[in-house]
């Protein structure tokens, strides 16, 4: 993800460029979005940041979020769970991890067992 902005055609980071993605959906204000790994680009330094950035984007509007991030998924309304192209699972972070599915193997060994996801 390169883009170059300006007369001079300054590089932008991945992050910057991912930011100003999100800014652009706000400004086009829409009634629905997809966002298809937008903080995939992201080091753990900013995806804090994101995660945030990304949660004003989709306020008060519909919204379809691809991650696989979790710190991302968990933040979600209703998550569908897929593997090999299936819905393998689908409801809130609290009732995937409960139920003791995918999802709650994958949150696990993500958190370190901790359950707290803020990587």
């Amino acid at each position: 993800m390169e883009r170059c902005v300006g007369d001079d055609g300054h590089h932008l980071t991945a992050h910057q460029a991912q930011h100003l993605a999100l800014v652009g959906l706000l400004l086009l204000d829409p009634g629905y979005v997809v966002l298809d790994e937008a903080t995939a680009e992201d080091g753990s330094s900013n995806s804090r940041v994101l995660n945030r950035a990304s949660a004003q984007v989709i306020a008060g509007r519909g919204a379809l979020v691809i991650a696989h991030r979790l710190s991302q998924a968990r933040l979600a309304d209703r998550i569908l769970v897929m593997d090999a192209g299936r819905i393998v699972e689908d409801g809130t972070h609290d009732s995937l991890v409960a139920a003791g599915g995918r999802y709650a193997t994958l949150w696990a060994a993500w958190t370190g067992g901790n359950g707290r996801g803020e990587g």
